[in-house]
């Protein structure tokens, strides 16, 4: 393998290197297309884009979407690009496939978690129940069959382990062998071992990323629930993925919809609707200014500016509440639910994208756990202030 960081270089390199493939980025292509269309025709070219580009019917050229896996590469360099090969294992990112018939029951105790999942899931075709309990959880599962569930590791009272214990065990073990996806938003090494030794059969990260939740989907879902958008041989390349985008994009922007009114009273949709007095651009200056990553927070809500908009919004709705639980739990020294209140905390500040405040409340999970009341003690009110500072930038968006 070799690098070469501008056009020039690559010149170089076909001069003193016999290349099979060559691998170049979106602008690049733009900026030459017509020599890489040419090179085309005796090298194989690759052009890595972004989501939702498509070459044009005529290219010769292939494409691999961001975010793309080893697998989708290393097919492609063995001549793997039909439908079976390439095209599925590069699938990662870009939506491709459907569950519909799919039902699921997300459960974690935030609110805001849930609607990022129903609103993730959904775009998928995917059904989704909600709950925000252990114990709600199990009660459902005695009266509704699921396809797969969705569970926090870390709640309050009931936590993730003992739900599934109790779900494992409903009606003589029905569920012995439904999968149940542990949603956490602890990463740390040897994860996987672990939930699988406590009975879950994946986990996925908290905030869910969409590469990771459909490497999961098409693991533990049986094949018959994967619906792949093929493409008739004789269908014109560019007009079918624009209609496939256009009914992707009209499902996912009902589902995120639905989601809006469950959770805002009427006077609230009008404004996030529309706001004459703020203007109809997306505050992204405002909200880079305040050091928060609009561009991560965008990618957790679907890349919908208004499902992130209702979650920034959410966040701050929420904040007095969820603050005034933190400082209870500190005055009393119960620092294992403190513990699990800023793991919370720490999901939903990256959520928006506040990942300073989200690494603060890390720390603070991790001290508490294991009972450190000094450090505590110090950083406590640093979060504080830090959440203060988040929320004071989004109000009145």
């Amino acid at each position: 393998g070799y690098q070469a960081h501008n056009f020039e270089g690559l010149l170089k390199l076909q001069r003193n290197h016999k290349l099979t493939h060559v691998f170049i980025a979106q602008a690049e292509y733009e900026e030459n297309q017509e020599y890489y269309e040419e090179l085309a025709n005796t090298l194989r070219v690759v052009i890595i884009a972004e989501k939702e580009y498509m070459l044009s019917r005529t290219s010769k050229l292939l494409a691999i979407h961001k975010p793309f896996s080893a697998l989708s590469v290393a097919n492609l360099l063995n001549g793997e690009t039909g439908e079976d090969g390439f095209e599925e294992a590069q699938a990662t990112g870009r939506r491709p496939f459907t569950c519909v018939g799919v039902r699921a029951l997300a459960v974690d105790d935030e609110e805001m978690n849930l609607v990022v999942a129903k609103g993730v899931l959904g775009s998928y075709g995917i059904q989704v129940d909600t709950c925000l309990s252990g114990k709600e959880a199990v009660e459902r599962c005695n009266s509704f069959s699921y396809d797969v569930i969705f569970l926090d590791h870390m709640m309050p009272g009931v936590d993730g382990v003992e739900t599934l214990r109790r779900i494992r065990e409903i009606h003589n073990g029905i569920y012995q062998d439904l999968p149940v996806i542990a949603l956490t938003a602890n990463t740390v090494s040897g994860a996987r071992e672990m939930f699988r030794n406590e009975g879950f059969t994946e986990f996925i990260p908290k905030p869910i990323e969409r590469a990771v939740l459909e490497r999961v989907l098409r693991k533990i879902l049986p094949k018959r629930c994967i619906q792949y958008d093929l493409k008739p041989a004789n269908k014109d390349k560019t007009v079918e993925e624009a209609e496939s985008v256009s009914k992707k994009e009209k499902l996912e922007k009902a589902v995120i919809k639905d989601h809006l009114q469950e959770n805002r009273e009427s006077e609230e949709k009008e404004i996030l609707m529309e706001d004459p007095s703020k203007g109809s651009e997306f505050p992204y200056e405002r909200l880079v200014q305040a050091g928060i990553n609009t561009e991560m927070g965008l990618d957790y809500c679907s890349g919908e500016e208004e499902f992130y908009l209702e979650m920034l919004r959410m966040f701050y709705n929420q904040s007095t509440d969820k603050k005034e639980e933190i400082i209870s739990l500190y005055e009393k020294n119960n620092w294992a639910d403190y513990a699990v209140k800023v793991h919370a905390l720490k999901s939903t500040s990256l959520t928006i994208g506040a990942e300073t405040l989200s690494a603060q409340a890390k720390e603070l999970e991790l001290a508490g756990k294991r009972e450190d009341v000094a450090y505590i003690r110090e950083n406590h009110p640093t979060l504080l202030r830090m959440y203060e500072e988040v929320c004071e930038n989004i109000a009145g968006l």
